[in-house]
């Protein structure tokens, strides 16, 4: 018999009241390098399913490899969709945040608030 893997969690539909602490998270960690990702997904060059998976792997490691001085933004954050306490979420198995942040930012239910962060860092560039 195999073991079911359950996550600890469960993530709500990201809303236009996240888009704030999202800005501000990756306003510190984003990657110069996705800027033209954005472009290109903004301009049509490139399909959502070809720009995405290049944003989320890009995205995820930028948060994780900043975590230092953006943890308490990415922890209230977290708690914010799943419903559980920062401190808590700080407690969990180890690699429960960086899936989290991966569920999130992959999601299909979060595409068009995705399209929407990118087309702010767009208007930056």
């Amino acid at each position: 018999m195999s073991e079911v893997n359950t996550k600890p969690y469960i993530l709500r539909r990201l809303t236009d009241e996240d888009m704030w602490a999202v800005l501000e998270i990756l306003g510190n960690v984003i990657p110069d390098d996705l800027a033209p990702v954005f472009s290109q997904l903004m301009a049509k060059e490139k399909s959502l399913d070809e720009a995405g998976s290049v944003v989320v792997v890009r995205l995820v490691g930028a948060i994780l490899k900043n975590m230092p001085k953006i943890h308490d933004k990415v922890y209230n954050f977290l708690s914010s969709v799943s419903g559980i306490a920062p401190a808590e979420i700080r407690g969990m198995e180890f690699g429960t945040t960086p899936n989290m942040i991966w569920d999130i930012i992959a999601a299909e239910k979060n595409v068009n608030f995705f399209v929407a962060v990118c087309k702010y860092f767009c208007m930056e560039k």
